[in-house]
């Protein structure tokens, strides 16, 4: 048992009189999660079970909440103030360890939980993805400001592996994993993103372009200068590109449908930052080894142009 976990035991007790919850914040940040009755929901890192009754009245009657925590004493605690409360089942595991089933949940909700997973993220995303329905939703989620957040999880060393990231950034590692972000918000009282899970071709799955045996290709300039292009990055710049297209199209949802403008903007504001990441991509490609061939070839026209791009795309 690590640290943290005897932390959580210890404090089991008195963790709802310490850690007072705001009604207000969880009953919005539930109904953006927008869940129906009938609904199967996972609540990661469910602790105390303090999110237990907001989603149960969501699910209602009819609908499945587990509660998932690694704490054996947490889960008592939530055991003991939920016990009439039906359609409730208890699951004492370590979720990176667990093994989840997959295509099971609605909805799985991870409610001030992401710090405490941060250093395994791609690990987490991915279970927590096979694990959705198809058009199920992971949500993450804090019911307080990101900079509130990090200053509780500031433990040195530890910061760096804990730190919750902004909305944008969050987006593009869950754009990454292949789902769709849909809400992502990042204000002074609380943190918000939902991914669902759409019927998209995973992009590993994507065809794989047809290249020509060799691995470079003549190019020849108006004035008669050639240089030989060897480009190595070429798949994964695609994939990026394909998941870029797959943010706009929910972008493109998001406007059709109405929501609200600072949402929006912030969805873009995540496409922009994937943008300059691809961009960031070809650019170390391109330096990697057409301008290395250029030089060799002593054709500054290359040179200079790449010196053009670079202005361009630093502006």
């Amino acid at each position: 048992m690590d640290k943290e976990h005897v932390f959580f035991e210890n404090y089991a007790g008195t963790w709802d009189r310490d850690r007072k919850e705001n009604p207000e914040i969880l009953s919005f940040l539930v109904k953006l999660i927008g869940l129906s009755a009938g609904d199967t929901v996972l609540d990661a890192g469910s602790g105390t079970g303090i999110l237990l009754p907001y989603l149960h009245q969501a699910v209602t009657d009819t609908g499945q909440v587990e509660e998932l925590d690694y704490s054996h004493r947490m889960l008592e605690q939530a055991r003991q103030k939920f016990a009439s409360v039906p359609g409730v089942t208890y699951t004492e595991k370590d979720i990176l360890k667990y093994k989840l089933p997959q295509n099971a949940y609605d909805a799985i909700v991870c409610l001030n939980f992401y710090p405490h997973i941060a250093q395994y993220k791609e690990v987490f995303i991915k279970k927590m993805t096979n694990a959705l329905k198809q058009d199920g939703a992971l949500i993450i989620m804090h019911d307080m400001s990101r900079n509130r957040v990090n200053a509780l999880h500031d433990q040195g060393e530890k910061t760096l592996s804990c730190v919750l990231p902004p909305v944008d950034i969050m987006a593009t590692m869950l754009i990454t994993a292949g789902l769709s972000v849909s809400i992502a918000m990042d204000t002074d009282s609380y943190y918000f993103i939902k991914a669902e899970k759409k019927q998209y071709i995973p992009y590993e799955q994507y065809p794989e372009p047809h290249f020509q045996e060799e691995t470079s290709r003549q190019e020849t300039d108006t004035s008669g200068h050639s240089h030989v292009h060897s480009h190595t990055q070429t798949k994964a710049v695609m994939n990026r590109l394909a998941r870029i297209s797959g943010h706009l199209e929910a972008i493109k949802r998001m406007v059709e449908e109405g929501r609200d403008c600072s949402d929006i903007l912030i969805q873009i504001s995540a496409v922009d930052s994937a943008l300059v990441s691809v961009g960031k991509v070809i650019l170390r490609d391109h330096i990697d080894h057409c301008i290395v061939d250029a030089v060799k070839d002593n054709d500054m026209e290359a040179v200079d142009n790449l010196k053009k791009a670079i202005t361009t795309f630093i502006k």
